[in-house]
């Protein structure tokens, strides 16, 4: 299988390369080398004769002096453009790297738990006075739910194959929450060859937590985490302070 992997020499894409990139023919797209999502015409072109696009390329957590406007930018009009594109190329499948942002994991968000797949996000059931999250927090949430709603616009509407993998933060532990580059990057291959329809179906993929349910992916996808062991340096915040 031919796959489009935006984001290849990001921390991710690095991981998936290492372990699968015998098992498929890896186009990469990274702005490293100069390839940016938001030249369309460049993305139309390279993006041309792949099967499926796992897409990996965003600002991938809240970093101070990044504003509203970089986080829509960066994330939700290059996952536009990445639809659009496979769409027009005929694409079969788009597998996207969201987050677990999606719930509300971030510090000074009092999110919910247990959590599932089709709770509501945090702006339909907490208000500004519940907030005590930093201005880059809430972009880099709302960039995420932003992105994964066009998602869902071109797999409802079948206009093409469409899947949500809500990463928690990888390779470490923040806030109680976490997910192994194992367990990450199985999941991606997972998704890519699932043999049915993927009509916008949105995966929590962590590791064995008790305040996630990753139940979903493990009878779709077959979704089998592995136990990891984390070194004192990646374990940086427990469940109990979320809403510090």
């Amino acid at each position: 299988m031919k796959i489009f992997l935006t984001g290849h020499k990001g921390i991710i894409g690095q991981e998936f390369i290492k372990r699968y990139s015998d098992d498929y023919e890896i186009v990469g797209y990274d702005l490293q080398d100069g390839d940016d999502l938001l030249d369309y015409e460049n993305l139309l072109n390279k993006i041309s004769g792949c099967e499926q696009v796992v897409h990996l390329a965003a600002i991938s957590k809240p970093v101070e002096g990044k504003s509203f406007e970089d986080y829509f930018h960066s994330n939700v009009e290059a996952t536009l453009n990445i639809l659009k594109a496979a769409v027009e190329k005929k694409v079969k499948r788009v597998v996207y790297a969201s987050s677990t942002t999606i719930y509300g994991i971030e510090k000074g968000i009092p999110f919910k738990t247990p959590i599932t797949e089709n709770q509501s996000f945090i702006s339909q059931y907490l208000t500004a006075q519940d907030l005590s999250c930093r201005d880059v927090d809430l972009s880099y949430h709302m960039s995420k739910v932003m992105a994964e709603q066009a998602l869902a616009w071109y797999g409802l509407n079948k206009k093409i194959e469409t899947t949500a993998l809500r990463f928690a933060p990888t390779g470490k532990v923040f806030l109680g929450t976490s997910v192994s580059f194992d367990n990450a990057t199985q999941a991606i291959k997972l998704a890519l060859d699932y043999s049915g329809k993927l009509w916008y179906e949105p995966f929590s993929i962590t590791d064995e937590l008790n305040h996630i349910d990753i139940s979903k992916a493990k009878k779709i996808l077959g979704y089998r985490p592995e136990k990891p062991n984390y070194p004192p340096n990646k374990i940086h915040s427990s469940f109990e302070e979320r809403t510090k």
